[in-house]
C-alpha cells in the first residue's frame, strides 16, 4: 500500500476498492477528489515516473470497473496521458465491457476526460476510434435499456429532460477520430452507431458544463457524423446531419455551420442535382453571411442545379481546386463531378424522348468530363459505359446506340421536373421579394420624414 500512497493512488483505491459507494458518498468523497485530480504517473505533466507502469497496472487490477467506474476511468485516463498505450488500451476495453452509465452521470466531466485522453495522440486515429466506439456502444446500450434520466448533477444542467439516448463527449470524439482514420470498416461501424444519436433530444446533460459548449458539441458531432455517413455512402443521413448543424439556434454564424453548409451544398448537388437551402428557421441576416462565406460553393451549386451541359460546372470546380483542398472537400467534389452527367442526361428528358448517343454526348458536353479523356476509349464509348453504370430504368441505351427516356414509376420524369422547376421558381420569386423589401427599407431610412421621426423627442404621457 505504501507504493500507492507514494504514487498518489492510495486515497483513490481506499474509496474504490470497497463496496459500491452510495450516491451521497460518491458526491461528497469521490467527486471532489476527481475534480481536482492530478495524475501521479507524471512529473511536471510530461515525464513518466520510473515505476509508473507498475503503479497503474496494479491499480487497474485492484479496481473493479463495474463497482468503481469513475476511479477506474481516471486511472485509464492517466495511462493514456502518460503514453502507456498498451495498458491504456486494455483499460479502455475493460471500461467498455463493465463501465456503468449511472456512475458516469454522477460526474459527467469524466466522460470528457475519457474522450480527450483517447484522442490526445497516445493512439492512432483508427485505434482511438475503435476504443471510443466500444465505450460509446456500451453507454448507448445502457441508455436504451434504462430509457430514464439519471440523477441531476450540479456540474451540468440539462437543456431538456435527459431521458433515453443522450449525446456524450465519447460519441463526439469517436466521430472525429473516425473522420481522421479514413477506414472503410470503421465508417460502416461508426455510421450505424451515430445513427442512434440522430434524434434532436439526444443533446443531454452529459455534454459540457455550459449551454454554449453543449450546443457546440452537438454541432460538431453532427458535422463529423455527416462526414462519416457520406464516406459510408449514406447520403440521406449525411444531409440530415448537416442540416441539424444549421438548425441549432445561435446569435452568430459559427465556423462549424459554414463547414457543414459547404459540404451540404456539394453533396446535395451530387445526390439530388439541386442546390441545398438553409432551414426556414435560419435568420435572413445569417443566410447572407453563410452564403457569403461559402460563395464559391454556392456558385458551383447554382451552376450544377441549372446546368444542361458540363462545361460551366466543371470550369467552376476547376477554378476552386485550392479551396476544395484547403477545406478537405475534394472527395465530395469528385462525387459531384461523377454525378453531373447523370443530372444533365435526365434534364434532357424534358425535351427529348430519344436521342442518338453521339448527339447526347454533344448536347451535354461530355467531352469535357474526366471520364472522356481516357486515351483508351472514345467519348461515345465512355458515355455508353456511364449510362450503363447509372442503372436508371428511365434512361435506356438500346443496341442501335439510341438513348431512350422512359416515364418514371412516380408519374413521369417530366412531371417531376416540372414540379422541381415550379419549386425553384417560387424560391427565386421569394428571394426577389425579400431583396426588394430590403432595398425599400434602406430607402425609407434615408427619407426626410423617417429621419425627423427618429429625431423627435419622446412625449411622456
Amino acid at each position: 500500500m505504501n507504493l500507492f500512497r507514494n504514487a498518489g493512488y492510495g486515497p483513490l483505491l481506499a474509496l474504490g476498492e470497497h463496496a459500491p459507494l452510495s450516491e451521497s458518498r460518491t458526491q461528497s468523497l469521490l467527486v471532489p477528489m476527481l475534480r481536482n485530480w492530478k495524475s501521479p504517473l507524471t512529473e511536471s505533466g510530461s515525464d513518466v515516473n520510473s515505476n509508473g507502469a507498475d503503479v497503474a497496472r496494479e491499480a487497474l487490477e485492484r479496481l473493479d470497473p463495474r463497482e468503481s467506474t469513475l476511479a477506474y476511468a481516471q486511472v485509464a485516463v492517466d495511462c493514456a496521458r502518460s503514453n502507456q498505450r498498451d495498458l491504456a488500451a486494455l483499460a479502455f476495453r475493460r471500461l467498455a465491457s463493465a463501465g456503468r452509465l449511472a456512475q458516469f452521470e454522477q460526474f459527467p466531466v469524466m466522460l470528457q476526460r475519457v474522450a480527450d485522453a483517447a484522442g490526445a495522440g497516445a493512439f492512432g486515429a483508427a485505434d482511438a476510434c475503435a476504443l471510443l466506439a466500444d465505450v460509446a456502444e456500451a453507454l448507448l446500450q445502457q441508455m436504451q435499456e434504462t430509457a430514464s434520466a439519471g440523477p441531476v448533477s450540479y456540474d451540468v444542467q440539462p437543456l431538456a429532460p435527459a431521458a433515453g439516448v443522450r449525446l456524450t463527449p465519447v460519441a463526439v470524439e469517436c466521430a472525429r477520430q473516425c473522420v481522421l482514420a479514413r477506414r472503410a470498416a470503421l465508417h460502416a461501424r461508426v455510421s450505424r452507431l451515430l445513427a442512434a444519436y440522430a434524434a434532436p433530444d439526444a443533446l443531454g446533460r452529459l455534454v459540457g458544463t455550459e449551454g454554449v459548449s453543449r450546443a457546440r458539441a452537438f454541432m460538431e458531432f453532427s458535422l463529423y457524423a455527416g462526414m462519416v455517413h457520406a464516406a459510408h455512402g449514406a447520403d440521406g443521413a449525411a444531409l440530415a446531419a448537416w442540416q441539424r448543424v444549421l438548425a441549432v439556434p445561435s446569435r452568430h454564424v459559427s465556423a462549424v455551420a459554414v463547414a457543414a453548409f459547404k459540404r451540404r451544398l456539394l453533396l446535395h448537388a451530387a445526390a439530388l442535382g439541386t442546390r441545398a437551402r438553409p432551414p426556414a428557421c435560419f435568420a435572413a441576416a445569417h443566410v447572407r453571411i453563410l452564403e457569403a462565406q461559402a460563395a464559391p460553393y454556392v456558385a458551383v451549386a447554382d451552376a450544377c442545379a441549372a446546368a444542361t451541359t458540363l462545361a460551366t460546372p466543371l470550369a467552376k470546380l476547376s477554378d476552386m481546386r485550392r479551396v476544395l483542398a484547403h477545406d478537405e472537400n475534394a472527395g465530395l467534389a469528385a462525387r459531384l463531378v461523377h454525378a453531373m452527367p447523370a443530372h444533365c442526361i435526365r434534364r434532357r428528358a424534358r425535351v427529348y424522348a430519344a436521342v442518338p448517343l453521339p448527339r447526347l454526348a454533344e448536347l451535354i458536353g461530355f467531352a469535357a468530363h474526366p471520364l472522356a479523356r481516357d486515351a483508351n476509349t472514345t467519348v461515345d464509348a465512355a458515355l455508353a459505359a456511364y449510362i450503363r453504370d447509372m442503372d436508371d430504368p428511365a434512361v435506356i441505351l438500346d443496341a442501335d446506340q439510341i438513348v431512350r427516356f422512359q416515364p418514371s414509376s412516380s408519374g413521369g420524369a417530366d412531371a417531376e421536373c416540372r414540379w422541381a422547376d415550379a419549386v425553384e421558381q417560387k424560391a427565386a420569386h421569394v428571394a426577389q421579394l425579400r431583396d426588394r423589401m430590403d432595398r425599400l427599407d434602406r430607402h425609407l431610412a434615408l427619407t426626410k420624414e423617417c429621419v425627423m421621426e427618429n429625431q423627435r423627442p419622446a412625449i411622456n404621457g
